[in-house]
């Protein structure tokens, strides 16, 4: 009697103790309330210290909140990806683990609570990558990928999983050979077209609840990268963004993405308008990079006040990405205002400072290291070039004698740049003579020249309905330049954008 007692006892106990776990476990909820819309709207204001404010009380207040959690990792991303400073990178380690564990130990019946996760993993891999921790990065996209896979399963009509859904399958329906290990780590291949359908129906569905303001944003510019990128649909990809930044003046994020959109489109004018306009840095995460473009988009403009932009950036900034690439456009400032010496120094800055992870970097890095002298009217007319004023562009290089450069590197940028004039004008019979020129000129040197005007060729004849060449022309681009050193990445995966969209 005592045994079955005790026994009876225990049982009680037992079956007790499991119903308070499980309430404890079922407590877990994900919910946008008033005080995490407001934080998350101070994410994208940048102000971050009040945000993180705002989610410290929030979190006493509701400590079973998941949506608290995935607030406050989004405040640390946001941080990291745009300082690029590697030793809070380092140190945010164990930070960043705690956000993933709290909300892995808070599982809910919710759809949201596998989407949270994996949008925290997708996080910490983008900033991994730019810190060229890439291995790493990839095992963060896989488990993110792992998560998505089960909520596809057990939540089918969950809309916002698309977001990354479609990021993952469009980014690796075309990844470059050096990157081929991440899809391996995945376990599958991509799908542009299949990607780019699950964005577009999130993103185009009626859901306006406070959960899906910030998050359509985000996947609006997302929508609207792969657009210009991978599709070619430039012009739809400012239409993508327009009317989802229209507070760039106030928002220093949607600054960010509607000028980053404007350049793309050739909007250059547009862009230099919307970037005088950013917000200012005053309690605020300060957001450099803008600097940068904004230098970017004056001196392609032949602003004069453009060097000051630059200076900033490489003064103020403490990551170590287009730090190269702006002082080249420094040395670059200063050969159009005649001021050699000046351009040496910038050179030389250029090849002591920053680190070679972004293809601008490296082509910055590889030039200056050539030191080879630009002319003042190559280096304009390539310039205006970039800033898609064409006809500008096209008058200097007309007064230029081919004859009269002096190094391969310049020949081949003057017959190029006056193809890529021919290829946006839509004079395609002209520019298609130019670039095989080209090709024939530079296939063996260093510079991405040839293997860029074989992809243009190949997007010239997609565009004429003509896939054979297309084919042939995108097929030479990836595989027939092996001396190029410069923008392969970039090739590889526009290469292989072009093959998918003519269906090989």
């Amino acid at each position: 009697m005592l045994f079955k007692g005790i026994l009876k006892k225990n049982i009680i106990f037992g079956v007790l103790f499991f119903m308070h776990l499980t309430s404890l476990h079922s407590k877990a909820f994900f919910r946008m309330n008033e005080q995490c819309l407001k934080a998350q709207s101070l994410i994208y204001e940048l102000r971050i210290s009040e945000a993180k404010a705002i989610l410290s009380e929030e979190k006493i207040k509701s400590p079973e909140n998941i949506a608290v959690s995935w607030l406050g990792e989004y405040c640390l991303y946001i941080t990291l990806f745009i300082s690029e400073n590697e030793k809070e990178y380092k140190a945010s380690q164990q930070e960043w683990k705690n956000y993933i564990k709290s909300v892995e130990n808070s599982p809910t019946d919710d759809a949201w609570y596998r989407f949270i996760l994996s949008d925290m993993y997708l996080h910490r891999a983008s900033v991994k990558l730019k810190m060229n921790d890439n291995f790493s990065a990839g095992s963060d996209i896989k488990t993110a990928n792992l998560l998505l896979k089960d909520n596809e399963i057990l939540f089918p009509t969950f809309l916002p999983d698309n977001k990354n859904i479609g990021l993952i399958k469009a980014l690796f329906s075309a990844i470059p050979k050096n990157y081929a290990w991440l899809g391996n780590i995945l376990g599958f291949e991509g799908n542009l077209e299949d990607g780019m359908l699950k964005i577009e129906t999130y993103l185009n569905s009626p859901l306006n609840e406070n959960e899906h303001k910030w998050l359509k944003v985000e996947t609006a510019f997302i929508y609207a990268l792969l657009q210009h990128h991978f599709q070619k649909k430039t012009n739809e990809a400012w239409q993508t963004i327009d009317k989802y930044t229209t507070d760039f003046k106030n928002n220093p994020l949607l600054n960010y993405m509607r000028a980053t959109i404007a350049g793309y489109a050739g909007k250059n004018e547009e862009q230099i308008q919307i970037l005088s306009q950013k917000p200012n840095h005053n309690n605020t995460l300060p957001f450099y990079y803008l600097d940068y473009m904004l230098g970017v988009a004056k001196l392609r403009a032949l602003h004069t006040d453009a060097a000051m932009y630059f200076k900033l950036f490489t003064v103020k900034f403490k990551g170590e990405n287009y730090i190269k690439s702006a002082y080249r456009y420094l040395a670059w400032f200063n050969i159009i205002r005649g001021d050699l010496d000046a351009s040496a120094t910038y050179y030389s800055l250029c090849l002591k400072n920053g680190k070679e992870y972004q293809e601008e970097d490296k082509q910055a890095a590889k030039e200056a290291k050539e030191a080879l002298r630009w002319t003042k009217e190559l280096l304009e007319a390539r310039l205006l070039f970039d800033g898609h004023y064409y006809a500008l562009s096209l008058d200097i290089l007309n007064t230029i004698e081919e004859i009269k450069l002096t190094h391969i590197k310049f020949k081949l940028e003057l017959n190029y740049r006056k193809a890529r004039i021919f290829q946006e004008t839509k004079e395609y019979a002209s520019a298609l003579v130019l670039f095989d020129k080209v090709i024939n000129t530079g296939k063996n040197e260093t510079y991405y020249y040839s293997a860029y005007s074989a992809l243009q060729m190949g997007t010239i004849y997609e565009l004429l309905k003509n896939k054979q060449q297309a084919k042939y022309y995108f097929e030479k681009a990836k595989n027939n330049f092996p001396k190029n050193e410069e923008y392969q990445n970039s090739i590889e995966l526009k290469a292989k954008s072009g093959l998918k969209r003519i269906g090989h």
